[in-house]
């Protein structure tokens, strides 16, 4: 099997002049060639070697989505290390616990994190180099004004050469000028190095952070003068080495690094390109964060292998013309994109009365369908991963003519699962596992439900400096998910909620709270719901919920009733209400007994799943069951 680099390697090789990414720079698209790729790429791993950087060392990437971002991953890799991709989101102490945890010797960065950077350097004492892999607007100003001047400089000097063997004029008599042009040219910072990549220049050039000197603006250096020429053809891996340490968000505490070889993620590849039939025309609009193996493996690399090209969203403000630009042929979103896309969707059509009375009745539906389809990209595979898809989402679009196929995978299986595919859908399933995984119900209950557990080539090798975690969740190859779900007679896949989140209540009944809370946040009224397992005694639990009122919808409301401002009470009334209706879509034994309300988001992590852990934390300190307005902070 190849490593990731080769199989990229094979697509810049065979559409060499094909645009393979593009990204937004002041308000123009700018296309990187697969050859400029891999260039670029080769540059950076010849780059890393001439620092003595070896095989299997750790090379962090903190830093905004872009072509760049992309080419150091492949350069890391074409010089024989470990990726170890860090999330934007962060706060300095996780930022330092991953750096340090994984013992990364580079990072490439941008200015922006230099604030927590400078403030890091003294705790980093593996990490050797730092490179920008984009300067700032001033600084690429004066980088791009130096490179013209040096050229001219060389047109000169050419010219002159030239002029003085076509006159034969003497070289005495040309040596002020030479010495004057040496001069102006010694005058230019770097510009020995700017903009040439130079063959055999010694690792002693590059600025090495040294223990005592941890001086971040002296240390960094650009990516143009760390790039180098003389890289190596042949690969320096195989495909059983690692390639990423993937740290995740963690809704349970600290971080933990899932070490992925080459092997778990181009079968995870090979996999997802034969179940959408994937090829060259293939076109995407990344918009997930990069650093999640979900968008890295799914929505660059796997596009990467077959030839597409990969376009960069200037933002999830600019999401919607972004899309009308580029107009993919593939899209990987959360649930919460497409939620809030069928909400304005049902929006305009509801606007205007024609399209509602077209959208009414099923003879005309097609018309307003057919709009809708071509708005969104005809033949667009949409695809949703990161959480459960709402059921209710899902059919919603389906009427609009728009397939949502939902997928499941989680950081440590590469990343997929499971996922639905062109003509193997069924409504509540994330489908049916990837060939060549295996997926098994451990400890099944009466309803055939039990945690997930997984077999095969994506799962990952263990937790990096981390044997404990590593032995808690893998036996004889199969991965403990942590999810509970189950198969049905076909195998498709279900999923019911998280093995440490089960409710048990009284009468012996399990209450999945995921299940639960998708019921609550559909009402208009309620932001945010997080239902927990209130103790009543040593095995048995009630059903509380803690609640973020939708402030907005609810002024809105005030305003439209004459109610305007509403109370504290008048909040609980309403909440109460939307409480007791959405509990009536669920069995008796999943109602929520008593809920607290909460001014304040619920902390998340940066995959903007709810830290469980540290909402529990500050449950003891309630008032057990009170309906009350909680005016405590998150984070």
């Amino acid at each position: 099997m190849e490593t990731i680099d080769q199989l990229i390697d094979q697509t810049c090789k065979r559409l060499a002049s094909k645009a393979a990414l593009r990204e937004k720079q002041d308000g123009a698209w700018v296309e990187t060639s697969y050859e400029q790729l891999a260039q670029q790429a080769e540059g950076i791993g010849a780059g890393l070697s001439a620092t003595g950087f070896e095989p299997g060392t750790s090379a962090a990437i903190l830093a905004s989505p872009s072509s760049c971002w992309v080419s150091a991953y492949l350069g890391i890799l074409k010089a024989g290390g470990v990726v170890v991709p860090i999330d934007r989101e962060l706060k300095t102490t996780e930022i330092r616990h991953v750096l340090t945890d994984c013992q990364a010797r580079v990072l490439f960065t941008e200015p922006a994190f230099n604030e927590p950077l400078e403030e890091l350097l003294p705790a980093l004492s593996d990490l050797e180099h730092i490179i920008y892999l984009r300067a700032d607007r001033r600084q690429s100003k004066i980088e791009s004004d130096r490179l013209e001047i040096q050229e001219d400089l060389d047109t000169l000097v050419r010219t002159l050469s030239e002029l003085a063997r076509r006159y034969e004029i003497d070289e005495k008599d040309t040596e002020k000028l030479q010495e004057l042009l040496r001069k102006i040219e010694e005058d230019l910072p770097d510009a020995e190095q700017t903009g040439r990549q130079r063959r055999g220049r010694k690792k002693a050039l590059l600025p090495r952070i040294g223990k005592s000197d941890r001086d971040l603006s002296s240390k960094a250096i650009a990516l143009t003068e760390f790039m180098h020429d003389d890289f190596r053809t042949e690969s320096l891996r195989k495909a059983d080495d690692p390639a990423m340490i993937l740290y995740t968000s963690g809704t349970t505490g600290r971080s933990k690094g899932a070490i992925l070889s080459h092997a778990n993620v181009t079968s995870n590849i090979q996999a997802a390109k034969s179940i959408f039939a994937l090829n060259e025309d293939m076109r995407t609009l990344s918009f997930l964060p990069i650093n999640h193996v979900y968008e890295l493996v799914c929505g660059i690399l796997l596009p990467l292998s077959v030839g597409g090209t990969v376009s960069f969203a200037e933002s999830l403000k600019e999401l919607g013309r972004n899309l009308a630009e580029v107009k993919p042929t593939f899209l990987l979103g959360v649930p919460a994109v497409f939620e809030k896309l069928h909400a304005r969707i049902l929006k305009a059509i509801n606007e205007k009365s024609v399209s509602r009375m077209l959208f009414r009745f099923s003879p005309t539906r097609s018309i307003v369908v057919k709009k809708v389809r071509r708005l969104l990209g005809d033949g667009t595979i949409f695809v949703s991963g990161g959480a459960a898809l709402d059921p209710d989402t899902a059919a919603g679009m389906a009427q609009l003519g728009v397939d949502i196929y939902q997928g499941y995978g989680i950081t440590e299986t590469s990343p997929i699962v499971a996922a639905e595919r062109p003509g193997r859908q069924k409504l509540g399933t994330v489908g049916l596992p990837l060939p060549g995984v295996d997926v098994r119900i451990d400890s099944p209950n009466k309803d055939g439900v039990g945690e997930i557990w997984v077999k095969g080539p994506n799962v990952m090798q263990g937790y990096y400096n981390n044997h404990r975690a590593t032995r808690e969740v893998l036996t004889d190859g199969w991965y403990h998910t942590g999810d509970l779900g189950s198969l049905d007679e076909e195998g498709y896949l279900s999923i019911r909620g998280r093995v440490k989140n089960l409710i048990v209540t009284p009468n012996g009944k399990n209450v999945y709270p995921e299940e639960v809370e998708n019921e609550l946040t559909k009402s208009p009224f309620i932001a945010e719901a997080m239902v927990y397992g209130h103790k009543i005694s040593p095995s048995a639990e009630d059903v509380h919920a803690i609640i973020v009122p939708d402030q907005e919808n609810l002024d809105a409301h005030a305003h439209e009733t004459d109610s305007f401002p509403l109370d504290e009470k008048d909040v609980e009334a309403i909440i109460r209400e939307e409480v007791v209706k959405a509990c009536r879509r669920l069995a008796d034994f999943k109602r929520v007994r008593k809920f607290t309300l909460r001014e304040e988001e619920l902390p998340k992590t940066t995959t903007r799943k709810i830290k469980r852990f540290a909402v529990e934390a500050e449950i003891p300190a309630r008032t057990a069951g009170a309906v009350t307005r909680d005016r405590s902070r998150s984070g």
